[in-house]
């Protein structure tokens, strides 16, 4: 057996900052905690997913959220339907702009 340890990157995550409407912050901030809750611990415990830090600007609450790279996709989705429901707009920014 072998002294030496090796590193390695075990998991990649991205962060994403969300401008929402004021009136939204609490239902967002609720709702995504929901949607990518995580499962742990041996009782197989629920835990909600947390946004990173959040703060209010005149454009709105400005929220700042990490979720795993394989995630990113369903983040969109996530952030797509909650817009809808709301009928808000959301310029998704993987859809190709149109000349």
């Amino acid at each position: 057996m072998s002294d030496q340890s090796e590193v390695s990157i075990y998991s990649r995550h991205i962060r994403l900052e969300v401008v929402i409407p004021e009136k939204y912050f609490g239902e967002f901030i609720m709702e995504f905690g929901q949607a990518f809750a995580v499962e742990g611990g041996r009782e197989g415990i629920r835990r909600i997913k947390a946004v990173d830090s959040y703060y209010n600007h005149p454009s709105g609450w400005h929220i700042k959220a990490s979720v795993h790279e394989d995630d990113e996709d369903r983040f969109y989705e996530f952030l797509r339907g909650f817009c809808q429901s709301r009928d808000l707009p959301f310029r998704d920014p993987k859809a190709k702009a149109t000349p």
